[in-house]
């Protein structure tokens, strides 16, 4: 028998229908289609006829397995593919897929709603919406209830101008909703049908209901004053603003508020509020516990019915914030005793509002007297009145009363939460009014100095300076037990700056940060009973970042209590000849950095590396030896080098070219025309300079015709070599540069630039001069320091622009020269490590322009003020006078040259010497 090959027939859908086997080109063929209806269309398929035994074996189990694949197709034919009814899925109502749900509920309404009628199935929010939608002929929208991102429990369609029809669509969607409990409804057109319908749904679970800029009426009102007396009222936060309610609905209000067990804010602002609601109003604020914050901003409450609300608010203990501003309290001129009595008693408010109440300049006195017992209201608002709030929370009374329509586009107060404004744009000398620690976020911060460590400064008075105060003194008061001066104050958040004064001279604290300005500025400030020009030229500067807010769950976070007095500084009445002046007390101790030994000691090393001598003394023992000698008469060395490198300077570049040079040489002696002659000298000089010309080759700093500091023991110690050693092998380099140094000792010792300082310059005298004529050094200064000034650089004084000040001060003359302005210059220059690769050395500061001024009145000598006539000064005459006595002269003089007529308007010329004036009283 031939093989048998069975076949599978399938169905479109892929299941399969029947087997069936035949032989192959060996039996007859019948239709199948016969034999199974539903395979009717198989016409071209056959099986082999029934007619013999060999069929029989074969198709007996056929039959069987075609029962099995009948059962099989029946099935499936009886398999539902639909899935199931849209409104039985579980619908989000936030995220991508709530908004996918939405749309493809939009597009299948008709089918879902049939669905829903055939199976009696609740309708689901979107078809609610969208139903209702089309029932009311307008166009579907999602109503707040279907959002990409949000709360659950919350839902908010503020300005949207949502009207009434389609509050009805959200009355639809919010029935089968009842988790929501924040509502905001805010700047919408809900009128009073709108609001009935929507009321009654939501006011029994809502614990927020923002209602604020629609018109809800009686109808949509009358849902809520039912609900509000029941125990069982959730509403938390109750904003009816702007909702054109009126008196009789407010009184309703009110009524209802009184047996209200759960709202803790109110707000009823802007519903046209008058005289006849007070007594309701009194009555909530008496029988209310539960109330924190109250709005009544923008209603028409006059000055009668204040006082009875505010007699009601000085014994209530619970309400926190209270916003009355924009009413008529100032009318009748009878509010002011009733205010003064709430504000004194009442310790539970911590934001009040009082602005733009017309209020009388008496009565804004009154309440500014109230305030400084007042330590509980840490935000107050008074715009709009006679007056403003300074930083300490003071009301300070203003006869020009504000504008009042620039406040109305201030921000309001709400709660205690912080909303920082940006103040006004005023100058940095004024100080910040109107301000609020709460609204404007203020922090504490605590202030010191440290004496020794803050600065020089350790005796009292010490004043502090901040910028947003107009820079007005702040008296720290008297020191802890550690020497410390402290003081605690509220802030502004981000950058203050601040400066500190002691002995009515400005200085920056040296332990935090300090700004260099570069735009230099005067202010005047008033220290005790005298009046102060400061120079301010540089501050400290801090950073404050936002931090906590100042009132958090109802208790501040910080000690300071607002309206607290800074202590007065009251100068002691004391002898005048027992003054004990010293130098930490002077003008000159917070800037002037003087000559250390480990300063030297650096410069020392720095120009030893720089110097050649290692390249022709090749003994490491020699070089360590001569180093030592070297480093011995270095202080001498350098300072006779300044004076010397003051002659002739090469542009702004100190250094001894060979005339100077040779009269070095000659001044000590060195040139006996045996061992050493002027040319050996030259031959040196130009071997020195010639040295460093390739390791500083285009440095304009050392110039190659000149000598630097560091070449000026290079010099000394070829001099040496040459002088003493070339004649005399025996004598080591060590032994030669010890017997140059000890014969040019004493001529080098006479160039103590610090003598002068200790003896003519750091005294008492002289410190009253600059102290009384600070200002004209900072005059002077800020007019002459920009020539040379690159863009970002702080601003400093060149030798250029000292000389053009003594040009036209008509200082030039027999007895001064302009050699004399270069040794001024070079002389009061600090001492910089590093003359190579800085140019600080040709920028002088502020504290060296005072010293240059006073060694150029030493030079010039002008005769004392009012002595004019007393005798004929011959120039060696006034050479003889003390330095103080030249030194005032010289400030009368510069004033007379120097400054405009407009800044020496209000001065008036001395005719007696500071010093010679008879003092009346011996005490000050």
């Amino acid at each position: 028998m031939e093989d048998i090959q069975l076949t599978t027939i399938e169905s479109e859908n892929g299941r399969k229908l029947a087997k069936y086997s035949m032989r192959s080109m060996a039996l007859p063929k019948i239709s199948i289609a016969k034999q199974l209806p539903y395979l009717g269309g198989l016409e071209d398929l056959s099986m082999p006829k029934r007619y013999n035994r060999q069929y029989y074996k074969i198709q007996q189990p056929t039959k069987e397995r075609d029962l099995i694949n009948d059962k099989e197709v029946f099935g499936s034919l009886t398999y539902n593919n639909e899935e199931p009814y849209e409104d039985r899925k579980p619908k989000d109502l936030i995220g991508e897929e709530a908004y996918k749900s939405y749309y493809h509920t939009f597009k299948n309404i008709k089918r879902i709603l049939e669905q829903n009628q055939f199976e009696n199935i609740q309708n689901s929010v979107q078809t609610n919406l969208i139903s209702r939608s089309e029932r009311l002929k307008i166009l579907p929208c999602k109503m707040g209830l279907i959002k990409l991102k949000g709360d659950r429990n919350s839902l908010s369609i503020q300005n949207q101008k949502f009207g009434d029809k389609y509050v009805e669509v959200l009355s639809e969607g919010l029935r089968i909703l009842p988790v929501i409990q924040d509502f905001n409804f805010n700047h919408n057109r809900i009128k009073e049908y709108g609001a009935s319908q929507l009321m009654p749904l939501i006011s029994k679970q809502a614990r927020r209901i923002e209602f604020q800029t629609n018109l809800i009426g009686e109808k949509g009102l009358d849902s809520l004053l039912k609900t509000l007396p029941l125990q069982q009222c959730k509403i938390q936060i109750l904003n009816l603003e702007d909702n054109n309610l009126g008196d009789q609905l407010i009184i309703q209000l009110c009524k209802a508020m009184c047996k209200n067990l759960s709202v803790e804010t109110l707000n009823i602002s802007k519903n046209k509020i008058g005289n006849n609601v007070h007594q309701s109003l009194k009555q909530m604020i008496e029988q209310n516990d539960t109330l924190l914050e109250l709005y009544l901003h923008w209603n028409s409450i006059k000055g009668s019915g204040g006082v009875e609300i505010f007699k009601a608010l000085q014994t209530n203990k619970n309400i926190k914030v209270l916003d009355f501003s924009y009413n008529l309290l100032g009318c009748g001129n009878v509010i002011g005793a009733a205010l003064k009595d709430f504000i004194i008693e009442n310790k539970a408010i911590q934001h009040l509002d009082l602005s733009a109440n017309s209020f009388t300049q008496s009565d804004c006195t009154i309440i500014s007297e109230a305030l400084k017992q007042n330590h509980s209201i840490y935000g107050f608002h008074f715009r709009g009145n006679f007056g403003y709030v300074d930083t300490k929370g003071f009301l300070i009374i203003d006869s020009n009363m504000k504008n009042f329509n620039s406040i109305h586009i201030e921000q309001r107060i709400k709660g205690v939460m912080p909303h920082p404004k940006p103040y006004d744009n005023v100058s940095r000398f004024e100080k910040v009014q109107d301000v609020c620690w709460i609204c404007d976020c203020w922090q504490m911060a605590t202030f010191e100095w440290i004496p020794n460590q803050s600065g020089a400064c350790s005796d009292e008075p010490i004043f502090i300076h901040f910028d947003y105060e107009g820079y007005e003194p702040i008296f720290l008061g008297k020191p802890d037990e550690k020497g410390y001066f402290r003081t605690h104050r509220m802030i502004p958040t981000g950058d203050i700056e601040y400066f500190y004064t002691a002995n009515a001279i400005q200085i920056a604290s040296q332990s935090v940060p300090i700004k260099q300005h570069i735009e230099k500025f005067r202010t005047k400030i008033n220290i005790a009973d005298q009046v102060v020009n400061v120079l301010i030229d540089e501050t400290n500067l801090e950073s404050y970042p936002k931090s906590k807010p100042v009132i958090e769950d109802w208790y501040p976070n910080y000690d300071v209590l607002p309206r607290t007095q800074d202590p007065i500084y009251i100068p002691a009445k004391r002898k005048k000849q027992k003054r004990i002046w010293t130098y930490p007390i002077s003008i000159w101790a917070p800037k002037y950095k003087f000559d250390t030994e480990d300063l030297l000691r650096k410069c020392f090393e720095r120009d030893w590396l720089c110097c050649k001598i290692t390249k022709f003394i090749k003994k490491q023992e020699e070089q360590d030896q001569v180093k030592e000698l070297l480093w011995q008469a270095y202080k001498p060395m350098r300072e006779t080098y300044r004076f010397y490198a003051s002659v002739n300077p090469t542009g702004d570049v100190f250094s001894m070219s060979v005339n100077p040079t040779s009269d070095f040489v000659n001044q000590c002696q060195l040139i006996d025309q045996k061992q050493l002659k002027l040319a050996d000298v030259d031959l040196k000089f130009i071997a020195t300079c010639s040295a460093s010309s390739i390791d500083y080759k285009g440095n304009y700093r050392n110039p190659e015709r000149s000598l630097v500091r560091y070449q000026m023991m290079e010099f000394l110690v070829r001099l040496s070599d040459d002088k003493y050693v070339r004649f005399n092998p025996q004598i080591n380099i060590v032994q030669a540069t010890k017997m140059i140094l000890d014969q040019c000792m004493p001529h080098m010792s006479q160039f103590d630039s610090h003598k002068w300082r200790a003896e003519r310059y750091f005294i008492e005298q002289c410190d009253d001069v600059c102290k009384k004529y600070k200002w004209v050094v900072d005059y002077v200064y800020i007019r002459n320091s920009s020539k040379k000034v690159k863009p970002g650089q702080p601003p400093f004084m060149c030798l250029d622009e000292l000389k053009d000040i003594c040009n036209r001060a008509n200082l030039y003359d027999e007895n001064f020269v302009e050699r004399d302005v270069n040794l001024a210059f070079n002389l009061s220059t600090l001492t910089q490590i590093d003359e190579l690769e800085s140019d600080r050395l040709f920028q002088m500061q502020w504290i060296e322009f005072m010293e240059a001024l006073s060694r150029i009145a030493e030079k010039y000598s002008p005769i004392p003020i009012g002595k004019k006539e007393e005798k004929e000064w011959t120039y060696e005459l006034r050479q003889q006078q003390p330095l103080y006595y030249k030194l005032e002269a010289f400030m009368i003089h510069i004033i007379n040259t120097l400054v405009d007529e407009e800044t020496k308007k209000n001065w008036k010329q001395p005719t007696v010497s500071m010093f010679d004036e008879v003092e009346e009283d011996e005490y000050y």
